[in-house]
């Protein structure tokens, strides 16, 4: 027992070693050491940096490489180094790895008699191409054994097994009442409803991986959805409004029809090219067709009911762009979509008769 003079110490690094305990139980992955190893993944990779850059590898736990690679549609592997079973072998792990990692390129951790090894094994970065991380979401499968963490935004982190267990976990003080990636799926959505199905699916891919990526994004976002045919000045006193709309509907059907190499280039090049906008200030304004239509607008921040009844009526200003957004959705406006700094994100849409909050 601590002193009168000794301050008690509280951790949160227990605790989070006993949920991430109960998850590997779930996922036929028992032990101690697996458990320390994962929490220090969870923990390391919340706010992850090297040389003050931010980083995001995802991170695969296995006990087997080469069912790692069929399960994600990996392809060559890498291997960096290996270690005692120990949170001391984690952390050099992403030390040596997490710089190299990038849209090609995950990091593994394959689970040894007493070893760790790690290294990073490559994947395919097409934008239309499901992700490592996404594929072991698509699939349950129990004769196979691995985990993976990513992060969503900063402080903001999922796990996920091959046998179908995931947890959110947040180690930061955001409201949690609706997970980040359930808000984006709202956003998803209002971006693509009037895409016909036989692409709509890729659409929603591409706009996903964005979307997700400004997730990463300290400073927050707004975005703007307008139908395929609604006015595009009216709503904004500035901004880029592009004068002939980005159609990834026609990049993707060119790609699907040719397969040529210039036309998957041209899809890569656009969706890196929204995630720029994206990553500017003011708000990206898209259309509900699939359409990239500015990025950088502003709107007047007129008195707003939303705001007025909101239980949080103060805010900033990005809180009140989308207060003056969200009064618009249903007239002028398909949706609207706010991240904050500090993690709370918000999203309406004509499809949703509420708004969903994280």
């Amino acid at each position: 027992m601590a002193s009168p003079d000794t301050p008690a110490v509280i951790s949160y690094r227990h605790l989070l070693t006993g949920a991430v305990g109960e998850f590997l139980q779930a996922e036929s992955m028992p032990g101690p050491e697996i458990a320390r190893a994962v929490a220090e993944l969870v923990a390391n990779l919340s706010r992850y940096r090297e040389e003050r850059v931010p980083l995001s590898p995802i991170v695969f736990i296995t006990d087997d490489r080469s069912q790692l690679l069929t399960r994600v549609g990996g392809r060559e592997i890498v291997s960096i180094g290996s270690g005692p079973q120990d949170p001391a072998t984690v952390r050099k792990a992403l030390k040596l790895c997490a710089p190299l990692a990038n849209a090609e390129w995950s990091v593994f951790i394959e689970r040894a008699a007493e070893a760790f090894h790690y290294g990073l094994f490559r994947t395919d970065a097409f934008v239309l191409s499901l992700t490592p991380f996404e594929m072991l979401r698509s699939a349950v499968n129990s004769s196979t054994h691995m985990v993976a963490v990513a992060q969503l935004a900063e402080s903001v982190l999922e796990l996920r097994g091959s046998q179908g267990n995931s947890r959110y976990v947040y180690l930061s003080g955001a409201r949690t009442e609706m997970p980040a990636p359930l808000v984006l799926e709202t956003l998803v959505k209002a971006v693509t409803q009037d895409v016909s199905p036989p692409l709509r699916e890729d659409v929603r891919t591409i706009f996903r991986h964005a979307f997700l990526g400004m997730l990463r994004m300290s400073h927050g976002a707004l975005v703007a959805v307008l139908s395929p045919t609604g006015p595009s000045a009216a709503d904004f006193v500035d901004g880029l409004l592009l004068e002939t709309p980005i159609d990834l509907v026609q990049l993707i059907r060119r790609y699907r029809d040719q397969s040529s190499e210039d036309a998957r280039w041209a899809v890569q090049a656009v969706a890196h090219l929204l995630q720029g906008m994206l990553a500017t200030d003011g708000i990206t304004v898209l259309r509900s067709n699939g359409q990239i239509a500015g990025y950088n607008a502003f709107v007047h921040h007129l008195p707003s009911p939303t705001l007025e009844n909101s239980k949080h009526p103060l805010g900033g200003a990005r809180q009140r762009t989308f207060a003056a957004l969200s009064d618009r959705v249903g007239a002028t406006l398909v949706g609207a979509f706010y991240y904050s700094q500090d993690g709370h994100a918000d999203c309406r849409w004509v499809g949703e008769p509420t708004t969903v909050h994280k």
